[in-house]
């Protein structure tokens, strides 16, 4: 029958999608996706300014968790450093060891919580409720296109090492 024939045009589509998908995945630098992600922030509090917080009060609020990005961003590039493993993400294959000491103990993706925490001051900073709906964007997209593909490579090159160390160590916080 037609419509039994692997090829037929659902299956296609979805190969298609898969494909497209799995082109996403690994290639945009996370930093880009976070300076994306802030000017879509900028952009919705200049286009719906919402600001039922006093600035003193959301600004403070911003400082602190600026203040926690930049800590667990610099702990997690020092614990990279000190292993002497690639900070790149877009290229797990070189990543020479797993980093499970520092931050690391608490978060598999501490660098990522920090990207995640500096676009969550800068909606705040801005008074732009809507800019959280693009936080929890953020945090699909990375998610979907960078842990996930980063995991897999992982557990291949390290295999019983890395799969312990998923299960004692939560992927966010």
């Amino acid at each position: 029958m037609k419509g039994d024939s692997l090829f037929s045009g659902s299956h296609l589509q979805q190969v298609s999608h898969s494909t497209r998908m799995k082109r996403l995945s690994l290639k945009i630098p996370p930093p880009v996706v976070a300076l994306l992600c802030g000017l879509l922030i900028w952009g919705l509090s200049e286009a719906l300014p919402v600001h039922s917080i006093e600035a003193e009060i959301r600004h403070s609020i911003a400082y602190t968790l600026l203040v926690m990005a930049i800590s667990i961003d610099l702990w997690a590039l020092i614990s990279f450093r000190i292993a002497k493993t690639t900070i790149d993400p877009r290229y797990p294959k070189k990543t020479s060891a797993i980093v499970s000491s520092g931050i690391y103990r608490y978060s598999r993706n501490p660098m990522y919580l920090g990207l995640g925490l500096i676009l969550t001051a800068l909606s705040i900073w801005l008074g732009a409720k809507f800019g959280l709906f693009v936080v929890a964007g953020f945090i699909m997209y990375i998610n979907k296109f960078q842990i996930i593909p980063e995991e897999e490579h992982l557990e291949k090159q390290f295999g019983d090492v890395y799969i312990r160390y998923k299960t004692t160590v939560r992927r966010w916080i």
